[in-house]
């Protein structure tokens, strides 16, 4: 064989491997789209009954054992929980946990009309959540639960992925320890990620910790 067409072949055999690379990048990405697409989640709550502090643009709703079949079923879901890093580290926080990104931090102002202190809003918490889904490769079409401690903060986080253009954000609206009576102030037993005995756990996986942006 001389050497033109020994030339000749070895080009043909880069210009098929680049092909190869180029389809299957193509096939991929194709892949990854329908499936965020065709991803599944059952919620048996009507959105009527669902109380308006709450309620999100999605009016998409779960209860935790509903969240935690779908994430079984499926676990490329995204759970993230939106409460200050200290309260999980002290209550805990459901095992499928993909992220631990705070709507709002604990600060040190005291309210004396509501007796607690005041929470101080992240301002960084929707670039945290496009870092985290950008690192993980997904499209903002891809479902996502988010999870406080009784629904509220959950569902001003949904408000906040809604305007930034997430797609398909989930109120998981009992939370980790169950959701409020608004009439009398107290908290459900009957409902909730720990009421439900969802697996939790206290220790959390170094991906899921929280990585803030400076501001």
């Amino acid at each position: 064989m001389n050497y033109s067409k020994r030339t000749l072949i070895s080009q043909l055999k880069m210009l098929f491997a680049v092909c190869l690379v180029a389809g299957s990048a193509q096939f991929s990405a194709s892949s990854a789209s329908e499936d965020s697409s065709e991803i599944e989640i059952i919620s048996e709550i009507d959105s009527a009954d669902v109380n308006e502090i709450v309620k999100t643009p999605y009016d998409l709703y779960l209860s935790a054992k509903e969240a935690y079949t779908a994430i079984a079923k499926n676990p490329s879901i995204v759970l993230i929980d939106v409460r200050d890093p200290a309260e999980i580290t002290f209550v805990g926080h459901p095992e499928p946990m993909d992220s631990n990104i705070p709507s709002a931090l604990i600060s040190r102002d005291f309210d004396p009309n509501r007796g607690l202190y005041q929470m101080t809003p992240n301002e960084n918490f929707v670039a945290e959540v496009s870092q985290f889904m950008e690192r993980s490769n997904l499209p903002k079409s891809h479902p996502i639960i988010v999870a406080c401690r009784e629904g509220i903060r959950a569902a001003a986080a949904a408000k906040l992925l809604h305007r930034a253009g997430f797609e398909n954000v989930w109120n998981q609206i009992e939370g980790f320890e169950g959701s409020i009576d608004l009439d009398n102030g107290k908290r459900s037993d009957k409902d909730g990620w720990v009421n439900a005995d969802l697996p939790f756990r206290y220790k959390i996986k170094p991906s899921a910790v929280w990585q803030p942006l400076e501001n």
